[in-house]
């Protein structure tokens, strides 16, 4: 078996190694809409949003195109209600569908036809939310 390419597979070792040095400090558990949710976050995320002077708005975005994909985007305003975590951060989640199944387009654009409102799609439910601050930018992840 092939451990390298596998499911299993850690593709950088520093990973580890990074997480260990910047755990997940800061954490809150809320309601998104009828199911609960852990947000968690580093030392480092707290530190950039303290410097902020208007909330960091966090969308879990499931864009359901060719394929089906989980984005995590960053924000400092939005037209969509959002979820109080603290003073310093929001967030909010949508499922949308792409205009068109191009994977040039997918790749280079995400565009966005519309919001999913599908029984389905609603079911789908973030269970926990994790935002850092590496090298000048933002990055999370989430899980359903």
């Amino acid at each position: 078996m092939n451990l390298q390419n596998s499911y299993f597979a850690i593709s950088n070792p520093l990973f580890i190694i990074d997480r260990w040095l910047h755990p997940r400090k800061y954490s809150n558990k809320l309601m998104l809409g009828n199911a609960s949710l852990n947000v968690s976050w580093t030392a480092r995320a707290e530190q950039k949003m303290q410097c902020r002077h208007e909330p960091l708005i966090v969308e879990m975005q499931l864009y359901f195109s060719c394929m089906v994909k989980k984005r995590v985007l960053f924000h400092d305003q939005t037209e969509f209600d959002t979820v109080v975590v603290n003073d310093q951060l929001q967030i909010l989640f949508r499922p949308v569908q792409s205009q068109q199944c191009s994977p040039e387009e997918f790749a280079q654009t995400y565009p966005v036809k519309q919001q999913l409102k599908s029984i389905s799609a609603i079911k789908m439910k973030p269970k926990s939310l994790n935002i850092d601050f590496k090298k000048g930018q933002w990055v999370g992840s989430y899980d359903i």
